[in-house]
């Protein structure tokens, strides 16, 4: 056979496969050349997002922006724009003994109760991780219905329940409502560190090479859980401090918590001390967002 023959026959397959090479890198060629392109419609989507997301950002963070200068007041009631700058509002707070045993009694309730959402939320979320029996949903429910039932319906049962007890007026009944409050947020945050961190078989090699409960809950368990356990007790304070419905059903005379006590003040009384309590809040959240994000950013790197 010919070079020429052999060509001939070789050449209408070689030209059918260039030809679908060609066709393959046209669009590959036209993206380069600006020509095609996918990307304006992209841009225009992410500037029409931040345009409609701007208006919701700043009706959430207005309020916020506006209660610093508000304490900062040199008047002797509320408002905006303040008359001139001055410390007189967190001096008068610092000053008022009620308003100081509320802001302790705020961080004595709300402690104990990340220490019991902690204990419970976590231990729940170890025994049912990698458990499948009957009952488990219905289970799963109950630990998260106090975020799924109302707050006042919850603090009437509570109110109810202490009262049977004779417990109400103190401020352990508001510290265990507020854990049982807390527990939820433990237990998703567990839940989903276990999910992601705990390997089955290092319990298994644990267990049978006879390691004590106590030890396999701390060697294993413990540091698969710990972030999980940090980051819903982060939340679990923010939602105790805040919380103002449970404590103003369970309340007492000696057991009033700074967010009743604010609550009580906006309606008799209009003073400074009120946004000076209200930017403890805000001081509060920020603290409690960059302790999150640098247990985040050490996770991080031990991982």
């Amino acid at each position: 056979m010919s070079p020429r023959a052999f060509s001939s026959e070789v050449d209408p397959g070689s030209r059918k496969e260039n030809a679908s090479r060609q066709r393959a890198r046209a669009p590959f060629r036209s993206n380069r050349n600006g020509k095609g392109s996918n990307r304006s419609p992209r841009v225009s989507g992410h500037a029409l997002l931040l345009i409609a997301a701007a208006p919701v950002l700043l009706f959430l963070l207005l309020p916020s922006l506006i209660i610093v200068p508000m304490a900062l007041s040199k008047s002797q009631m509320i408002q905006f724009p303040p008359e001139w700058i001055s410390l007189h509002s967190f001096s008068d707070y610092l000053g008022d003994r009620q308003w100081v045993d509320s802001t302790l009694l705020s961080f004595q309730v709300t402690i104990t109760a990340v220490l019991i959402g902690a204990v419970t939320g976590g231990g729940a979320a170890i025994a049912l991780h990698g458990r499948s029996f009957a009952g488990k949903g219905v289970l799963v429910g109950l630990i998260m219905m106090p975020i799924v039932i109302p707050v006042v319906v919850l603090a009437l049962g509570d109110y109810l329940l202490f009262a049977q007890l004779r417990l109400l007026g103190g401020w352990v009944p508001i510290a265990i409502a507020h854990g049982v409050l807390a527990t939820p947020y433990v237990f998703i945050s567990a839940q989903t560190s276990l999910t992601s961190e705990l390997n089955p078989a290092l319990v298994r090699s644990a267990r049978s090479l006879g390691a004590r409960p106590c030890s396999v809950l701390y060697h294993v368990y413990w540091p698969a859980i710990r972030p999980g356990v940090l980051a819903g007790s982060m939340l679990g304070f923010a939602v105790s401090f805040d919380e103002v419905v449970l404590a103003l059903f369970l309340q007492g005379a000696s057991a009033v918590t700074l967010p009743v006590r604010t609550f009580s003040a906006i309606q008799y009384e209009l003073t400074p001390k009120i946004a000076a309590s209200a930017s403890l809040f805000l001081a509060l959240a920020l603290v409690a967002l960059a302790l999150q994000a640098l247990a985040a950013r050490k996770t991080g790197r031990l991982s």
